[in-house]
């Protein structure tokens, strides 16, 4: 027996002498649990011991002895983790007949409910794609989902990582779980209802968020346009929720849609474009649309990059204008489509140059609380560029250099760092061309030293 279970068991044991009289249940029906092993000789080890607890389930099955049935279930949830997979699914449908009896929210307290979920979790999760085609699977499933959008937090809490934890692992070798579709239906309910169960909507949006797995493709689409109805409502937290459960289904979009697909579904995220002084909402879209562009630039980097110019262009004022977690979140968005978005073959193009005139503005008076961080995509795009900075980038490299000349100017630090980054995109042969040191004795009161 490994020395984890022991320890867990232990820590059980100790608690026959406790004041709270839950915990004296678990702990004498582990005593009685363990009495009977060493009776019928049989090994001690994980599976002896959900042997005798489940057969003392099946007896207490319909007997009405609440205690007991909390009891035995809960020291279930405690060992079934350490019980071979292949044990799990010779004892599938009986383990879920007997656990199914106690998913009743009318009479089932909040404790068993939780061991009762653990219980479920770990047996569907050892299963393989045949056993997740049968009903009583689905319909676990389909309970587990309800339960995520119960009222109660910490039953709430407990099914939304189960069901999260079970949809992320689907059954090798499928890539797709077998229950997807099950799931995207009971999702797709809900958040039909939003307007009218708000509250159920938004603990939907939590499981979604949380949630990383392949959707199926013939259900991908709808999904997203439930999600983007969304944040239309007007409802801020919700809009927040929406935009952060798209950004995990992004995640698998790739897999899910074809080129027009996801070029359409960018278009239909960007005119959600939330104001910028919405920082939470803003911050949850910056994210999509980072994560969204990088996807897309897998699928066609010939599109994604047209799409560039005016893409930076829409986030370049998040920037300006945004509370300081939103002016954080944009430059990593924009930083980030500059390191991903820019194909080696455009490094020299036109759209390249469109990039480079809409930063440039960012230097603009207009940006000076935010110069910063404007410099700091400036040397991301120089890095980006390489060689081909040159000549593009010459007028933006002099314009820095000539901010950082001014005697009052605050952002010297940041300066030095787009011009250490120029010099090692261009070479500091070309970098002296662009911008000499001007120390031949013969510089007027305009062309001082830069040394």
């Amino acid at each position: 027996m490994d020395s984890e279970f022991e320890h867990q068991l232990q820590k059980l044991r100790d608690k026959i002498g406790s004041k709270t009289p839950h915990q004296q249940q678990h702990a004498a029906m582990l005593l009685a649990v363990e009495e009977t092993i060493t009776e019928q000789k049989a090994p001690v080890e994980p599976a002896s011991y959900f042997a005798a607890l489940l057969t003392l389930m099946e007896q207490q099955s319909g007997s009405g002895s609440n205690a007991l049935s909390n009891a035995i279930i809960f020291l279930l949830s405690v060992v079934l983790p350490h019980v071979s997979a292949s044990m799990l699914r010779a004892k599938f449908t009986t383990m879920m007949a007997v656990l199914s009896q106690s998913l009743d929210l009318a009479s089932a307290d909040v404790a068993l409910l939780r061991s009762v979920i653990s219980c479920l979790e770990t047996v569907l999760l050892a299963q393989d794609a045949s056993s997740w085609r049968q009903p009583i699977a689905q319909g676990t499933l389909r309970s587990l989902m309800q339960l995520s959008t119960d009222s109660k937090p910490k039953i709430r809490k407990r099914a939304q990582e189960a069901v999260s934890s079970l949809l992320s692992r689907p059954p090798p070798p499928t890539a797709i779980h077998p229950a997807a579709h099950i799931a995207s239906q009971f999702i797709l309910e809900m958040l039909a209802n939003a307007k009218a169960d708000p509250q159920a909507a938004m603990h939907t949006l939590q499981l979604v968020k949380q949630t990383e797995m392949l959707w199926p493709a013939d259900e991908f689409e709808g999904l997203c346009a439930a999600l983007m109805q969304l944040p239309r409502l007007n409802t801020p937290y919700v809009a927040t929720l929406a935009f952060q459960a798209l950004e995990t289904v992004f995640a698998s979009a790739g897999e899910s849609l074809d080129e027009d697909q996801f070029r359409d579904l960018l278009i239909s995220v960007i005119d959600l474009k939330p104001n910028s002084s919405d920082s939470a909402t803003s911050e949850a879209w910056l994210n999509i649309i980072q994560k969204g562009y990088i996807a897309y630039a897998q699928i066609s980097a010939e599109a994604c990059f047209q799409s560039l110019p005016d893409l930076i262009d829409l986030v370049l004022p998040d920037i300006e204008l945004g509370k300081s977690s939103t002016r954080d979140a944009a430059t990593r968005c924009v930083w980030a489509l500059i390191r991903e978005c820019i194909p080696d073959s455009k490094l020299g193009s036109d759209g390249v140059q469109a990039i480079i005139k809409v930063l440039a503005g960012g230097l603009s008076y207009r940006y000076r609380e935010s110069w910063a961080l404007v410099f700091l995509l400036i040397a991301a795009l120089f890095q980006r560029l390489g060689k081909f900075a040159h000549p593009s980038m010459d007028a933006v490299a002099k314009e820095v250099a000539n901010m950082r000349m001014e005697p009052e100017f605050q952002f010297k630090d940041e300066a030095d760092a787009v011009l250490g980054a120029a010099i090692r995109a261009v070479g500091p042969q070309v970098f002296l061309e662009i911008l000499p040191l001007n120390l031949d004795g013969s510089q007027s009161q305009d062309n001082v030293g830069r040394a």
